[in-house]
């Protein structure tokens, strides 16, 4: 009893001790970020946005190995910061984000317009539709809405942070098997929220699917992260420093 007691406790410290590191690095890359705008800009993070260290990690990703074709799905905080970097440091880059809610695409371009930087960001407009990818039945972005905005660009950076789950634990899951065939040869992917078990499963299915077309990627997950990845081709690491 008293081994089961102390076990306990200390996977309860263990938890504490992982996430006092978490706000320690969202709170050092969110004083990074904000560097990129004015003095009193607020920056629009909600529940909903990518972690500040999630972002330095993609800010890290564009620098050292020189990403420059970028689609997000899942407009954002992340897509103005983005943006923003990109316009700074004259970087011949371009994000295309993908967005269902009007409303909110429509707020994210103001933000953009706001902060000088819409030249290097594109908001499509993908309505959520009943869509079937590789044994996936369920909603995901209209794929027409999608393919007539892309047309034939290739991405070597992807960030998966939509559509909500709050439907379907697994509704991310189509868009790796989407975009696989529209991937430079060497290509990075990122997929947020990996500490809830949807996309825990996610990430596992989309490891089987990289495996059964034949696609060499490498599978980083850590369970101290909130975000996963999987990456192909060379690239150097680009993980932000951990504290």
């Amino acid at each position: 009893m008293a081994l089961t007691k102390k076990l306990k406790e200390l996977g309860l410290l263990s938890t504490y001790t992982n996430k006092l590191s978490r706000n320690t690095g969202d709170t050092l890359a969110s004083l990074l970020v904000h560097r990129f705008f004015p003095e009193h800009a607020i920056l629009p993070f909600t529940p909903f946005s990518l972690n500040p260290n999630t972002i330095l990690h993609v800010i890290n990703e564009i620098q050292i190995n020189k990403r420059n074709s970028i689609i997000e799905f899942g407009a954002g905080v992340s897509t103005i910061i983005l943006a923003r970097f990109l316009m700074l440091n004259k970087m011949d880059a371009k994000i295309v984000a993908v967005e269902h809610n009007a409303d909110w695409a429509e707020f994210i371009q103001n933000e953009l317009i706001k902060y000088e930087c819409a030249n290097f960001a594109k908001i499509i407009v993908a309505p959520l539709n009943m869509t079937q990818i590789n044994g996936y039945d369920g909603r995901w972005y209209d794929t027409d809405s999608l393919e007539n905005s892309i047309g034939d660009t290739l991405f070597d950076l992807v960030i998966v942070d939509g559509p909500s789950a709050a439907e379907n634990a697994e509704v991310r899951f189509p868009a790796f098997p989407f975009i696989i065939d529209r991937l430079k040869a060497s290509f990075i992917v990122f997929l947020d929220d990996i500490r809830r078990e949807g996309e825990r499963r996610i990430f596992k299915n989309w490891e089987t699917y990289a495996l059964n077309t034949g696609k060499k990627c490498k599978f980083h997950f850590n369970d101290k992260k909130v975000y996963a990845w999987l990456s192909s081709g060379d690239g150097f690491s680009s993980a932000p420093m951990s504290y």
